[in-house]
């Protein structure tokens, strides 16, 4: 097999790749507006934008392209676009571009963007937001805020809103005066409001002030965040985050910034305000109101009263003079009573000390006798006992003496030393044992007669 012609089979890459560009030139010679979902959106200090955007099929991406859209056409579109939205293109937004295909053979395929069209945008915020109305209708759960009760007066409020806003700054401003007077305290829950991770951390605020709520309730709820662009409002379209707020058991107040353009949360809450400011103004008017209230109702109990006193006063005054003449003369009963039964205490007072003393006397001499008759008994049982004990010792001790003199006459009769001194005496054998019969004698041969005094050997002689 011969090699390939190098000239004939082979291309540089550059060549290769310049026909792909014309291709693709040829192919797709003009711009077409797409449909796609913003990935990312970088916006250089030169004034170039760099885009990804994606289309995404149950939940599986489906297709991906790289933007590049020049400082020359940014500034054009991207002015158009924030004087509709208010801010910049945001990665999560779905978007409609206009774009022409390019190839470059140093840099590869990307989309040129000539064009965005933000109505799109906004309508398809629009339509998301009525989907999730829908969805809140068919739970039932749309109207739950508006059919909470109206706060009967502001104790304690809840405030959920970005750290540091500067919407958040005016509203302290007039909570802080609020709160130095006493009349109402704020309770402040930091939260993100755009991004991606918006729904869950303003829903994780929410948790955290359910769970407060349930310790010690509050009475209302602020949702604020001062100013920002239109478009920044998608991110609070969200339907988890409408649910929460729609079945938070304590009216929500909202104040996102926007006069004329509301997201979801404005059409679920208790009570939708513009800005911050007119949240905290709403609550020091109903405060305030609350409070002109309470002083006229004040005034008028104290005008009542000082009528009914004015109308009063004639009839008050007979009513005091009769009181107090009926007091003086119940009181001067009573000292007489008092002094009566004072009398009568101290006689008989007297009466039972005097009873007492008798009978005392008389338990004393009774114990007396008593106790001298026992004395005499006891003596007397003293002498029995001592006399009887002599008897008996008396009689032990002779008994004792008999026992003694007969032991003393055995002892005579069988001693060994006094046989020994009436001729009798003791045999042993040569070891020592006793001889009591002719036979030991004879067979020991060897005697030891002990008499009374002293010792005799003596040998026995053998029978002729």
């Amino acid at each position: 097999m011969s090699a390939p012609d190098p000239i004939e089979q082979h291309l540089t890459l550059s060549a290769y790749l310049t026909q792909i560009q014309k291709a693709i030139r040829a192919a797709v010679p003009d711009s077409c507006w797409v449909v796609a979902e913003l990935s990312d959106f970088k916006r250089r200090p030169n004034g170039h934008c760099y885009m990804d955007i994606l289309e995404s099929r149950d939940g599986a991406e489906v297709a991906k392209a790289r933007c590049t859209m020049f400082a020359n056409v940014a500034g054009k579109v991207l002015g158009e676009w924030q004087q509709a939205t208010g801010g910049l293109p945001q990665a999560g937004m779905n978007v409609l571009l206009k774009v022409r295909a390019d190839f470059s053979p140093q840099f590869g395929f990307s989309l040129m963007v000539t064009g965005i069209d933000p109505s799109y945008t906004l309508g398809d915020m629009q339509a998301k937001m009525q989907k999730i109305i829908a969805s809140l209708k068919e739970r039932q759960w749309f109207d739950l805020q508006r059919g909470l009760p109206s706060p009967g007066g502001f104790w304690r409020v809840a405030v959920v809103a970005p750290h540091e806003a500067a919407g958040l700054a005016d509203f302290r401003r007039d909570a802080e005066q609020l709160a130095a007077a006493e009349v109402c305290g704020f309770e402040y829950f930091s939260a993100t409001f755009q991004g991606r991770d918006a729904s869950d951390s303003i829903r994780s605020a929410l948790r955290t002030v359910h769970e407060q709520h349930q310790q010690q309730p509050f009475d209302a709820v602020c949702i604020i965040r001062g100013g920002g662009a239109k478009s920044d409002l998608a991110w609070l379209n969200d339907a988890n985050l409408a649910a929460w707020v729609c079945r938070l058991p304590v009216p929500v107040f909202t104040g996102i910034g926007h006069e004329i353009d509301e997201c979801v949360l404005d059409l679920v809450a208790h009570r939708r305000f513009d800005t911050p400011s007119k949240v905290i103004g709403f609550i020091k008017t109903a405060l305030m109101s609350e409070a002109s209230t309470a002083r006229a109702q004040v005034e008028r109990a104290n005008g009542m009263i000082l009528r009914l006193v004015s109308g009063q006063a004639p009839h008050l005054d007979r009513a005091w003079s009769t009181f107090s003449r009926r007091v003086t003369e119940t009181l001067h009963g009573e000292h007489r009573q008092l002094l009566q039964q004072q009398s009568s205490l101290d006689k008989g007072r007297d009466r039972l000390l005097s009873q007492q003393r008798m009978a005392l006397q008389l338990a004393q001499d009774r114990f007396s006798r008593l106790g001298a008759g026992l004395c005499v008994a006891e003596r007397q049982r003293g002498l029995f006992a001592a006399s009887r004990v002599a008897s008996l010792s008396r009689a032990l001790i002779a008994k004792e003496i008999s026992r003694l003199e007969l032991a003393c006459t055995v002892y005579d009769k069988t001693n060994p030393l006094a046989l020994l001194g009436r001729g009798f005496a003791l045999v042993r054998g040569p070891g020592g044992e006793i001889i009591s019969s002719a036979q030991q004698a004879r067979d020991a041969g060897k005697l030891d007669l002990a008499f009374a005094d002293g010792h005799v050997i003596a040998e026995v002689a053998k029978a002729q």
